[in-house]
């Protein structure tokens, strides 16, 4: 799934659960459950099987996501100003949130093949339910408006 949904949704999760002992975990988890759903995203292990890199035009779409996701947490976490604490609740949230992804980024960005990201990566694709283009974005705009129709009541 794109970091976008990931994020709205942690930060959402961080929002209503405001005890960060609670919040945080659940907020890991969610990560695992959101990419459970079927959904769409680029193929970074075929490009890098079959391309040795990651193409240009999935760069471009995980540079705009990731772009989009910071602009959606930060505001969302602007929310709960001027309480520092619950703002960076929300921010740590946004941020474990993808935290997975993040650490994968270091094998497909910057060649890191430690063991620990190849069991990472081998037990993300193992899970995931990937879905074509249209069908798989439509999970990810439903995952999207739910959390923010939670987040508004």
């Amino acid at each position: 799934m794109l970091e976008t949904p990931h994020v709205i949704l942690g930060a959402t999760i961080a929002s209503k659960i405001t005890n960060p002992l609670i919040s945080l975990p659940l907020v890991f988890l969610s990560h695992l459950l959101l990419d459970y759903i079927p959904h769409w995203n680029p193929n970074l292990g075929k490009e890098m099987r079959k391309l040795g890199k990651i193409s240009r035009p999935s760069k471009l779409i995980i540079l705009g996501d990731v772009i989009l996701s910071l602009v959606v947490g930060f505001g969302i976490a602007s929310r709960a100003w001027p309480s520092w604490e619950k703002a960076a609740v929300i921010i740590a949230a946004s941020f474990l949130a993808v935290v997975v992804d993040v650490i994968e980024g270091f094998y497909y960005f910057l060649g890191v093949k430690h063991s620990f990201l190849l069991k990472l990566i081998k037990f993300q694709h193992r899970y995931q339910q990937k879905l074509p283009l249209g069908p798989g974005l439509l999970t990810q705009i439903v995952t999207i408006l739910l959390s923010l129709y939670i987040l508004r009541s």
